[in-house]
């Protein structure tokens, strides 16, 4: 037994190292650039923290799936993985685990267009850090409402909170990897607000301009030391943009350059496009529309670029402010009216996005009710069986027991002297006993006291016998007393001094 034990404990340990092993594959895949080998390394840790019964562990898989999703901007598949994992989270009691499932849920939901549901989803998550004490789960809290703030287009207050992120992760202990990418993110959204107030016309923040600018060629340091194509193309992307807020367009080109190079070599489509549209802009600011056309039609032919409604509205509205830029009103008037189009269309798809989250999430009501209504079912059958297992071991009880004295009765008898010889028991002693006079007893004194007579003299034949022996109440004033393995000379001694008539009997067949 103590070897099955410990058979299956280290058979348990080797599944919950398996899943980790899994998910670190797929994290590792991930920075690499392999997508769908990324993908179903985390699906494989998913299945196999379930049958490590390690619902932390499916969850947090789950949040790599959703986030590798969320990434390559393949928002419903990454929302059907949250949705899938949702079934865990009553049984988690890991709040990092919960924090980071749900903090990219919360994203997902926002980049869809259900904002409120988004939000209060990632407000929930930043009430849990108060409690949580892991430092990944908390930082991901807050990078996850930044992000969703960006996406919002709400680029001030997304930079503000990155920078608020960045903070807390570089005074905890969080992985050099992590720390990399929370300056990324804080960089990036920085960058992408000083854009926007460039192309606003309004007043720039040097000193966050100057601090960015710093970050990100820090940054790019490190991507290039540890050859890191899709870090090196957002470094380069976001460091032209700042060279084109202060006008200077020739670095801001060669930055461009260099990130469309990179780009490829990563084969990230959707950087490339972004990358794209800010060179397309400069361009057509320099009186080069041409060019900046050519490099529009090149993201059309981007498949990839250009599969999420988001995307297409990014590329209709550059289209437009490009074709404004060059003069010429009837392509800026038909991709206005196709970006138009796109918005309405948009709103639509977001209201039907919205509709089907909460169908899904009906659904998951309706399966947790159904769940819970069959666990009732089975805690009230499983009352059901206990109940009827005592009242079976009590009938069996009273079947073998005289019910005045608690001696065995005769049917016990026969039960145990059976027992006997199954097991080898070849000889016993069997003492018969009876009260004197104890018709006297009941006539004179009450059958009442009669009863406490015969409780009595079975409490003292309880107690004379050797261990196994076996006192039975054959009725009346009758006892028996049968000891096992006892022989009738050994037996004869034992009830000296009753007050009862007895005599002895041996062998059992």
């Amino acid at each position: 037994m103590t070897r099955q034990a410990s058979s299956e404990s280290r058979q348990d340990e080797n599944l919950a190292a398996h899943w980790q092993v899994l998910l670190d594959s797929a994290v590792r895949l991930d920075w690499e650039c392999r997508t769908g080998e990324a993908l179903g390394a985390g699906e494989a840790a998913y299945e196999a923290a379930l049958e490590a019964g390690d619902v932390a562990g499916a969850l947090r898989a789950s949040h790599r799936l959703a986030l590798i999703h969320f990434n390559k901007e393949s928002l419903a598949e990454g929302l059907k993985i949250c949705i899938r994992a949702e079934t865990w989270l009553r049984y988690c009691q890991d709040q990092a685990a919960i924090i980071s499932l749900q903090s990219i849920h919360g994203g997902l939901l926002v980049a869809l267009g259900d904002l409120e549901t988004g939000f209060a989803l990632l407000t929930d998550c930043q009430k849990r850090t108060k409690s949580c004490t892991d430092p990944l789960a908390n930082w991901r809290a807050r990078t996850a409402y930044a992000v969703a703030l960006f996406n919002t287009k709400d680029f001030d207050r997304a930079a503000e909170a990155a920078a608020e992120s960045l903070d807390y992760a570089e005074t905890s202990s969080l992985a050099k990897g992590s720390v990399l990418i929370a300056r990324s993110i804080a960089s990036r959204m920085a960058a992408r607000a000083l854009g926007e107030h460039r192309l606003a016309g309004r007043e720039l923040d040097t000193i966050l301009l100057s601090r960015t600018e710093a970050q990100l060629r820090s940054i790019l340091a490190d991507a290039q030391a540890e050859n890191l194509p899709y870090e090196i193309a957002e470094c380069h992307c976001y460091l032209g943009l700042l060279a084109w807020t202060r006008s200077e367009d020739a670095a801001a080109a060669a930055h461009y350059i260099a990130a469309i190079a990179a780009c490829r070599v990563a084969e990230d489509e959707v950087l490339l496009a972004e990358t794209s549209y800010w060179y397309a802009y400069l361009l057509a600011g320099q009186g080069a529309s041409a060019e900046a056309v050519s490099l529009l039609a090149a993201i059309e032919a981007m498949e990839a670029a250009l599969a999420t409604p988001r995307m297409k509205l990014r590329h209709f509205d550059m289209r437009f402010r490009i074709a404004e830029m060059a003069g010429d009103w009837k392509a800026a008037f038909d991709y206005h009216k196709i970006y138009h189009e796109m918005v309405i269309e948009d709103y639509r798809r977001l209201a039907s996005a919205r509709a089907y989250t909460m169908k899904l999430a009906l659904d998951l009501e309706t399966m947790r009710r159904k769940e819970d209504s069959a666990r009732l079912e089975r805690e009230r059958l499983l009352e059901e069986n206990l109940r009827l297992a005592a009242e079976q071991r009590e009938a069996v009880l009273a079947s073998r027991t005289d019910p005045l004295t608690g001696l065995g009765n005769r049917r016990e008898l026969q039960l145990r002297c059976r027992n006997w010889v199954e097991s080898g028991v070849t000889h016993a002693a069997l003492l018969l006993f009876d009260i004197d006079h104890f018709k006297r007893i009941n006539d004179i004194l009450s059958h009442a006291v009669g009863d406490i007579v015969l409780r009595q003299v079975a409490g003292l034949l309880g107690g004379i016998g050797p261990a196994g022996s076996l006192a039975i109440r054959m009725g009346g004033e009758e006892f028996l007393l049968l000891l096992p393995g006892t022989t009738a000379g050994e037996a004869l001694p034992m009830p000296s001094g009753c007050a009862c008539g007895c005599r002895t009997m041996t062998g059992l067949r």
